[in-house]
């Protein structure tokens, strides 16, 4: 496997990110896509942004809007939102029509609620933020309070 400064050197990439996963992020020419440890790219789609695989899935951004693909480079499901996070204890935060929730792996939401600010699971909770601006608290997995 090559370094990352040794593949620098053999790929004309414009940025390449450490691996996480088996892959990096690289861009050429403002397309953004993940590549494996020889340089080469691990699918053929290219994307206006990418993070990192976290947890076997990797958020892109395509058109204006995020959604998560697998290791193949295949969407992990249809719907698309206006922004999406990592996935963290097995859900992920992603924000529609300014609304914020949870997702599974499979694109179905992880409760019915919805919120003006969410974080990241920690612990199997995490803490919101309701739309009405009162008080934050914390929800499960299940998005039952737990506080």
């Amino acid at each position: 496997m090559a370094t990352i400064q040794e593949l620098r050197k053999i790929v004309n990439y414009d940025i390449i990110s450490d691996f996480q996963e088996g892959m990096a992020i690289a861009t050429k020419d403002g397309q953004w896509f993940h590549i494996k440890p020889n340089g080469f790219p691990v699918y053929e789609e290219s994307y206006s942004d990418v993070g990192l695989f976290w947890n076997g899935l990797a958020a892109v951004k395509k058109d204006g809007q995020w959604f998560h693909i697998k290791p193949d480079g295949t969407p992990a499901y249809e719907e698309r939102y206006d922004t999406v996070g990592p996935f963290w204890c097995g859900l992920a935060a992603v924000k529609k029509d300014g609304q914020w929730f949870h997702i599974k792996p499979d694109g179905t939401p992880a409760y019915e609620e919805r919120y003006d600010t969410v974080g990241d699971f920690v612990n199997d909770r995490v803490l919101v933020i309701p739309q009405d601006g009162g008080k934050g608290f914390r929800i499960g997995l299940d998005g039952v309070r737990v506080d």
